[in-house]
């Protein structure tokens, strides 16, 4: 059988990546089609000669062997989440979990690995509140915590590659989503105030709205209503603060908006199933 006819995606890295304050990381290529996510802060990623702002919720597709430069925000600094898809590997030829993105990689000169040729081979951004980010989020995080597990099984990982792959595919077709700019000027006042209490009045006083337009546009737009999407917002990134921030239950429970920890720990209890101890782990990866 023609190789190139027996080969398919595979996910050869996946992994968190905190940034320090102004923190600049410049790779002249990445073999790979990177799928990277902001979880929290800001900063610019540059790449094929274009420059993105990133801030939290934002999802960037980047092209197989692609060029990248990354500045982390002064104040805020971003934290990534990145998934490495190989769009074409070899079937029968050895998986080796690795992205080749500097000179002496041994994997830069692996010729079972190689570009999908209907690929895309210009950048992808999707702005954090578009529903295509949010799914693509969810699904990068699962694949980056499947990774961190280990050990690699190469089954999974093709699995997880397609499964990459299409979702990108098929959100090109959302590539110009847009959400009013009320529901923009709300969500991103909820983010930027998630360590204290939020009443719906002040949210909605954000988007220069009425209390019951609000309701209307959040459920039209985000499947919700306003206090059901801020609280599960504020577990949603307590639980990556857990996973990537090496913070105490504690802390957290107050970088998310609540004042009492035991209080924080039943509420993550019912939104995840474990208790927030049991749930973070110190797996922050360059």
């Amino acid at each position: 059988m023609d190789e190139r006819a027996a080969a398919g995606p595979v996910v050869v890295a996946a992994n968190w990546y905190r940034f320090r304050p102004g923190e600049q990381i410049h790779h002249l290529w990445v073999h790979s089609v990177c799928c990277l996510w902001v979880l929290s802060g800001s900063g610019v990623v540059e790449s094929t000669g274009q420059r993105f702002h990133l801030t939290a919720g934002d999802v960037l597709r980047l092209p197989w062997s692609h060029d990248v430069a990354y500045r982390a925000d002064d104040r805020s600094p971003f934290r990534l989440g990145t998934v490495h898809v190989v769009p074409r590997h070899a079937h029968g030829r050895p998986v080796v979990p690795e992205v080749a993105h500097a000179p002496g990689d041994q994997v830069l000169d692996d010729s079972a690995r190689s570009d999908d040729p209907d690929g895309v081979d210009l950048p992808i951004l999707w702005p954090g509140r578009s529903s295509v980010a949010r799914r693509l989020g969810s699904l990068g995080r699962y694949v980056v915590e499947r990774f961190a597990d280990g050990p690699f099984d190469e089954s999974v990982f093709r699995a997880l590659g397609a499964v990459v792959l299409a979702e990108t595919r098929a959100a090109r077709d959302d590539e110009h989503e847009t959400v009013p700019v009320a529901l923009d000027r709300m969500t991103d006042f909820v983010l930027r105030n998630l360590q204290r209490p939020m009443t719906v009045a002040e949210i909605a006083t954000a988007g220069d709205c009425s209390e019951s337009t609000a309701g209307r546009l959040f459920a039209a737009h985000l499947g919700s209503s306003v206090s059901s999407w801020v609280r599960e917002t504020r577990m949603r990134e307590a639980a990556e603060l857990l996973l990537t921030s090496g913070l105490r239950v504690g802390e957290v429970a107050a970088a998310v908006g609540f004042a009492d920890p035991l209080y924080f720990s039943r509420a993550f209890r019912d939104a995840f199933g474990v208790p927030p101890s049991r749930y973070g782990t110190d797996r922050i990866r360059p």
